[in-house]
Parts: structure tokens; sequence; C-alpha cells
């Protein structure tokens, strides 16, 4: 039974860690895999011999979607931020041979994109900025699926954070992106950028 649960599982894992951002967990893909993984295995082994095997499935394709939100949930708070920051640090030693009119010109767009990220953090509700951070830095399931100059729709943010595919979802991406879009004029101006 544990064969024919892994095979269902296997493709479902590889999708799922697709969907995660690993640079916001400062990861490699192979680790968020893993924690989907033992995700499996602790279900399985939570529920082997308590119900069907249709009723086992259910449940662990069931945990491994709510990881991923939980997982989600979590790439967007303050820690993931703290990792965020790591690699951009990890970005600026690499290409620390530039010449140094390069360097102020990096520093200059990193404050202003920091300041930025402050800003909207500040005027925006937590739905709206996780949907910013999204849109700013898709994540590997996103561009994949985008095409070169191809915008983000919304029903590719429906899809990705696991929200019901009705207009309704989708109308509540738009108002985010419109509140997003709002925010963004305000800050040009405000910010002077």
């Amino acid at each position: 039974m544990f064969n024919r649960l892994y095979k269902v599982c296997k493709p479902v894992i590889r999708n799922l860690t697709k969907q995660i951002d690993y640079k916001r967990f400062n990861l490699t893909p192979d680790i968020i895999s893993s924690y989907f993984w033992d995700k499996m295995l602790f279900v399985f082994n939570k529920y082997y011999g308590t119900c069907s095997e249709e009723h086992l499935k259910a449940r662990i394709l069931s945990s491994l979607a709510t990881f991923k939100n939980k997982l989600l949930r979590f790439a967007y708070g303050e820690i993931a931020e703290y990792n965020q920051n790591l690699f951009k640090l990890e970005d600026l030693f690499d290409n620390d041979k530039e010449l140094e009119d390069d360097d102020e010109e990096v520093k200059a767009k990193e404050e202003m994109l920091e300041l930025l990220y402050k800003y909207m953090k500040e005027k925006l509700s937590p739905d709206a900025y996780m949907v910013f951070e999204v849109l700013l830095t898709p994540p590997p399931y996103i561009k994949e699926r985008i095409k070169d100059g191809e915008r983000i729709t919304n029903i590719m943010l429906v899809e990705f954070f696991d929200m019901p595919r009705t207009k309704k979802s989708v109308k509540y991406i738009g108002e985010l992106k419109q509140d997003i879009l709002y925010w963004e004029e305000k800050a040009k101006e405000e910010l002077h950028y």
C-alpha cells in the first residue's frame, strides 16, 4: 500500500515544491521537498491501519495541501524577510568586483526597493502584501506559467494560493491588485522614485 501511495504522492510533492519560493527560506528545493515527504510519512504512520486506503490517500493529499499553505504563510513572514536579506547580501558579495560607480547605483536601487517594501508593508493588508511579494518576485511555480513579457493573471494567483476557482476568488485577487496599484502610485508621489 505504501508503494502505491508513494507513486501517487511523488508528482504531487514535485508540484507543491515548485509552488514554494525556496529563496525565502534560504534553502534549496530538495530540502523543501523533504519537508513534504516528512509530512507524508507522518500522516501515513499516524493513520495507517485506521482507515481505508482511499481515505488514507485523501488525508495525505489534504495534509500536503494544508502544509503548503502553512509554508506559504511562513514564507512571507519576518523570518523570511531576514532570509531574503541574506540572499541579497550573498548577491552583493558575489558581485564585489564591479566598479565603484556601479556599487553606488546598486546601493541606491536597493535602498529605494527597501523603502518601497517597507512602505507597502505599512499600507497594504497582509493578503495584499503577499500578492505584492509574489508579483514582485514570482516563485518558480508562477515563473514556469508565464511567457516572456506576459503578466501574472488573477487566475494564476488563485491557483498559486490554492483558493477555490470561483469568480469570488478571482474578484478578491483583482481587488487586492487594485489596492497594490493604488499604493504603488502613492509611493511614487511620497517616496519620489
